[in-house]
């Protein structure tokens, strides 16, 4: 277990630089273009939680069907999941890391608690690395000017791209680790403030 010395600054420089890197993330997003099938603006969202199979792929595809926009989109896409990986990354999942930490510390019984709270601080590890695997991959997905769409068939049933499956279980499991370590994390704090313990 570690004592996380000058907990409440190290949380709001955390959130400060989560907002300093969303504001330079949302500056890059002016750039994002797609002809789907006309030219339209999209966010990295649709990238990370795309709705159906092979929508990430068509949005790929509909980013290099527009020379004049292409390089500059993906180079704004890349500059996005640079900032998001030097810095929105290690911040969001550091002030969760950092919040399970101080709950751990404050937990006196039972000690099954105290070792929930440790596990879920460094569960953000695991988070982690999997933003940075999906980051990899979109980094090199964004780049590549073959994107190769089956033509749907209608006698068949659709066959799930693997990206899409691969896409879905680790953002499952990225965004069901942090999200249990947040609210486990601020549910215990706001019991202790409100019986007088913190």
């Amino acid at each position: 277990m570690i004592q996380i010395p000058n907990f409440l600054f190290l949380l709001c420089a955390a959130f400060v630089i989560m907002l300093v890197a969303t504001w330079l993330m949302r500056k890059q997003s002016q750039f994002f273009f797609t002809k789907d099938p006309v030219r339209r603006k999209f966010s990295i969202l649709e990238m990370e939680f795309p709705v159906k199979s092979f929508d990430l792929e068509y949005l790929i595809k509909g980013i290099h069907d527009l020379p004049d926009e292409a390089d500059k989109t993906v180079t704004a896409v890349h500059r996005q999941l640079l900032v998001g990986s030097l810095l929105f990354i290690p911040a969001l999942y550091g002030s969760i890391y950092i919040l399970c930490m101080h709950v751990a510390v404050n937990v006196e019984t039972p000690a099954i608690g105290r070792w929930w709270f440790v596990m879920l601080g460094w569960a953000q590890l695991v988070s982690l690395l999997l933003d940075y695997v999906e980051n990899i991959y979109f980094w090199r997905m964004v780049g590549n000017k073959n994107i190769v769409i089956p033509k749907p068939d209608l006698s068949k049933p659709e066959i799930a791209a693997p990206s899409f499956k691969m896409i879905q279980i680790l953002e499952i499991v990225k965004w069901g680790i942090v999200l249990i370590g947040f609210v486990c994390s601020i549910s215990v704090m706001a019991y202790f403030w409100l019986i007088g313990n913190y």
